[in-house]
């Protein structure tokens, strides 16, 4: 439970524009995701390249802690565990900024994965 709680605060406070950045990759990956499962058209994938784009934006705001978003990250989930601001945890800033970094590779993976299936077909 309160793992649910940390993931809707993630939703809900971080900086903006990271927290649009991060709404808008996952509205847009389930819509392009809906409007390929009833139409079956490729074009569909360039839905999915753009929520690479905003996939990517958000992790390089982590990465780079616009804003303080990786410190306000570690901070939420410091706080739904109870741990004391100064304890160690696995979500300390450099780990979460790694995490940043790993959604940038994801959204390049989703860019280049959306325009080959789409010249592919």
């Amino acid at each position: 439970m309160k793992t649910v709680r940390a993931i809707k605060r993630l939703f809900t406070e971080l900086p903006q524009p990271a927290r649009t950045f991060y709404w808008f990759s996952i509205a847009l990956f389930l819509a392009t995701f809906l409007l390929g499962v009833v139409t079956r058209v490729n074009w569909v994938f360039l839905g999915i390249s753009g929520s690479g784009v905003f996939l990517f934006l958000f992790g390089w705001h982590v990465f780079r802690d616009i804003n303080g978003t990786a410190s306000i990250w570690s901070r939420i989930y410091r706080e739904s565990r109870g741990i004391r601001p100064e304890g160690f945890t696995f979500a300390d800033v450099p780990t979460i900024r790694g995490m940043g970094f790993m959604y940038m590779l994801m959204g390049i993976f989703f860019v280049v994965g959306g325009f080959g299936f789409l010249f592919q077909a």
